[in-house]
């Protein structure tokens, strides 16, 4: 008898351990982006430019409630046409976002994710758009996701909106005196994605 109540609460605990597990899946994600640069100040002829972006992630499911995080590491280039220069920002984004599912039955559902993102320069610092401009991307920048998707399996589809806190970079004008006029440029990206969580 005794032996029969160890084994079923045992069995119990490893069942309820293996259910903890499940919740905690790691994978890999990637896709694609459409970069908009604006300005504190001053005209540029700018043109959204798609990008891609791809890296490991990590996702965790509080049981029931519905909650839950997700964390990734990606490689992100996102680009732009100024002028006639193609300007390129190569980084590491690091989102954390909360997130809240809806089940659709037992291998699908909807969520909706947000959270904060920081962002580590990997480019060049310094590109010169003409003998007057010169682009100066920041070693680091934060910035904010909003966004959701659908789970199927253990596919995630996503959209997603990335709004900048901090800005991306500087441009600076030099005039004939060589004084220096600065004006502040922030990237705001929509992003969609698929991911493969094992």
């Amino acid at each position: 008898m005794i032996a029969l109540v160890a084994l079923t609460a045992f069995s119990t605990n490893a069942q309820a351990q293996d259910e903890v597990q499940t919740k905690l899946r790691f994978g890999v994600k990637g896709g694609l982006n459409l970069t908009s640069f604006t300005f504190s100040e001053g005209d540029f002829n700018t043109e959204n430019r798609a990008g891609f972006f791809i890296g490991p992630s990590v996702k965790f499911a509080l049981p029931l409630i519905g909650l839950g995080v997700d964390a990734s590491a990606l490689y992100n280039q996102k680009e732009s046409k100024i002028g006639t220069v193609t300007v390129k920002d190569k980084s590491v984004d690091i989102p954390v976002n909360l997130r809240y599912a809806i089940g659709l039955g037992s291998t699908a559902n909807v969520f909706l994710a947000a959270g904060p993102q920081i962002a580590f320069n990997l480019g060049d610092k310094d590109i010169s758009l003409d003998t007057a401009k010169e682009w100066r991307f920041k070693d680091s920048y934060f910035s904010f996701n909003v966004g959701g998707g659908v789970v199927i399996n253990k596919f995630q589809i996503g959209v997603n909106y990335n709004i900048p806190i901090s800005k991306t970079s500087d441009v600076e004008w030099k005039d004939a005196t060589n004084q220096i006029f600065h004006a502040d440029s922030k990237a705001k990206n929509w992003q969609i994605s698929l991911a493969y969580y094992f």
